[in-house]
């Protein structure tokens, strides 16, 4: 009588395989590596912490670039403010408090190391809640 032997690769049912959740041990492991950023930024929850909000700063040339996420959000529930000290204030309020995706009412400091123009600083907000941020240094009064 003939023995069969085992398929070492066995053929795929078609189903799919179902990914381990990550744990806590494993971020203990691999510590997440982030994008060493070329300035002393720092951001600010002012309020209820809104950690659904993802900033990026970068220096260039002559100003900074502030990149952030804000999704579920309109353009006109997203507001910018800036002063000369550096420090920008990006608000967010959601037309409907009360919604399923959980977007919060929101408040971010970003602290920019040097100072900038706050007249010539623009804010854009796309309709897929890309918001980008251009502030310009501060030019010296010669």
């Amino acid at each position: 009588m003939p023995v069969l032997k085992k398929d070492k690769n066995p053929k795929s049912s078609g189903l799919a395989k179902r990914k381990r959740t990550p744990t806590l041990e494993d971020e203990k492991a691999t510590p997440y590596k982030s994008e060493k950023l070329q300035n002393d930024s720092t951001v600010i929850d002012m309020g209820p912490p809104a950690d659904w909000v993802k900033i990026n700063v970068r220096r260039t040339k002559d100003c900074y670039e502030v990149y952030a996420l804000v999704p579920g959000l309109l353009r006109e529930e997203v507001h910018v403010q800036s002063d000369p000290a550096g420090r920008l204030i990006v608000t967010g309020e959601p037309e409907q408090l009360d919604n399923p995706w959980g977007v919060t009412p929101f408040k971010k400091v970003i602290s920019l190391p040097s100072r900038i123009d706050p007249h010539q600083t623009s804010a854009v907000v796309t309709l897929h809640g890309q918001l980008f941020v251009r502030a310009p240094f501060e030019q010296s009064k010669s």
